[in-house]
């Protein structure tokens, strides 16, 4: 959350999430930014919608990290949540699919 409070031009937080805890805790402090919890998992949604500033999102099953960030980044601003030149901060596990992996943020522009 430092990032998304210090660094300039970040639109939005994104993350890919099983469980929901992630979506949790980054909605705790406040950023003033959307944040999106991407799940592939009914439950998950359900109770994510529940949490301040988040949106639930549902995405397919996927196993590779980077396709599902690339497919994620492609659906959202499909949907009107993200423009072309949006810098968002991404977080999610390397292992997929795995609940309590969370272990990777990245700062990526969307194309």
């Amino acid at each position: 959350m430092y990032a998304a409070n210090h660094l300039k031009g970040v639109t939005a937080i994104i993350t890919m999430t099983e469980s929901g805890r992630t979506a949790l805790m980054t909605s705790r402090i406040t950023s003033g930014l959307p944040i999106f919890a991407l799940s592939r998992h009914e439950a998950t949604l359900n109770s994510t919608a529940l949490y301040r500033g988040v949106t639930p999102v549902a995405i397919s099953g996927y196993t590779d990290g980077l396709l599902a960030v690339h497919d994620a980044v492609k659906l959202l601003k499909s949907k009107g949540y993200l423009q072309t030149g949006d810098l968002v901060i991404v977080t999610q596990g390397d292992v997929m699919g795995a609940t309590g992996t969370t272990n990777t943020q990245r700062v990526i522009t969307v194309e």
